[in-house]
């Protein structure tokens, strides 16, 4: 089963590829308080699972009215599938009813019901895991059936729950050049902050290190937490390496790097809102943590995005609630693990 950084690396090329290949496909998020899609009703309750390319959903997180939870079976357990989803357990399911239709959100197309034809077991890194088949049909490239990660088209819902767009963009988009000086120094500052520690090292001086620049290699966008405001998340690098040039995940010697991940909050009339965390690692990107947005929404005015999280040998998905001054993870189930 392929589980190497090459998984990453494939994402980060296909987000870029899709990005310059579809660049409308997907509406843009809203920048303005009145067209933004409205909070779920008082006591409203709804279930988010993840649409596999192959058109399987996932429950992962539900909201019950006042808190989150999830009642699907855990990843490793040996479960008996039933033929036909009125057939599965109640306690799988949100309220003990069982859901045969779901609502599509993937991130490049437009919005679709889709039915579920029934349970299966399929495996996520080295666990068996439940899943429901659906009707859904990929707009993207098929994906080799044993790739882990698997790729994901975005959400799947049932319930009271309106999805907002999570934008793929790239390093050419305008959103990114708005912020994308404010945002190398951060992360010059944060380097600097972490190798003060005495907790990682370099073998670039101060001055080399200077000169390197920072590349973003993920770039997601949605609306904002306020009116009027737009939510970046990047992720990126930056070489310290004695030699530049393009990465070589399967050299001899890895190179090391600094991984920086964050949150830009960008508000007309404010200076960008940069939250960012660093740390050290070499090419084979051993024990990093990336994050695909799947999609954002809103419950009881705060905003929140669904998330995977996945790094080597493992996947879980997080909701994360957009709050300032810091953002914050609500709930987090784990999707598969080899360790």
């Amino acid at each position: 089963m392929p589980r190497t950084p090459g998984s990453r690396l494939l994402l980060t090329a296909w987000l870029a590829l899709a990005a310059a290949s579809f660049p409308n496909a997907h509406p843009q998020a809203p920048e303005g308080g009145a067209d933004r899609a409205q909070a779920p009703k008082a006591g409203a309750s709804f279930t988010l699972g993840v649409l596999r390319r192959d058109g399987v959903v996932v429950p992962f997180a539900a909201w019950d009215g006042s808190r989150w939870v999830n009642r699907w079976p855990a990843p490793g357990r040996r479960e008996e599938i039933p033929i036909t989803v009125a057939g599965s357990p109640k306690a799988w399911w949100l309220n003990d009813r069982p859901v045969s239709y779901w609502t599509a959100w993937p991130l490049r197309g437009d919005s679709q019901v889709v039915y579920v034809k029934n349970p299966i077991n399929l495996t996520v890194e080295c666990q068996s895991h439940v899943g429901l088949q659906t009707d859904y049909k990929s707009i993207e490239a098929p994906a080799p059936p044993r790739m882990q990660p698997y790729p994901k088209d975005g959400l799947a819902t049932a319930g009271d729950i309106l999805i907002e767009p999570v934008t793929i963009l790239d390093a050419r988009s305008a959103d990114w050049a708005k912020v994308s000086a404010e945002v190398a120094a951060r992360i010059t500052l944060a380097e600097t902050r972490l190798l003060a520690t005495g907790r990682a090292a370099s073998p670039l001086s101060q001055a080399e290190r200077a000169k390197r620049p920072f590349t973003v290699e993920v770039l997601f966008r949605s609306a904002g937490p306020r009116p009027d405001t737009t939510l970046l998340y990047f992720e990126g690098i930056k070489n310290h390496g004695r030699t530049l040039g393009s990465l070589r995940p399967y050299a001899t010697v890895p190179e090391p790097i600094l991984y920086a991940a964050g949150w830009v909050v960008i508000d007309p009339k404010a200076p960008p809102r940069i939250s960012e965390t660093v740390t050290f690692s070499d090419t084979k990107r051993e024990g990093l943590l990336y994050t695909m947005g799947l999609g954002s929404f809103r419950v009881g005015g705060a905003l929140y995005w669904a998330v995977q999280r996945s790094g080597w040998g493992f996947e879980r998905f997080d909701i994360v609630e957009i709050a300032e001054p810091e953002v914050k993870t609500a709930f987090s189930t784990t999707g598969g693990s080899c360790r």
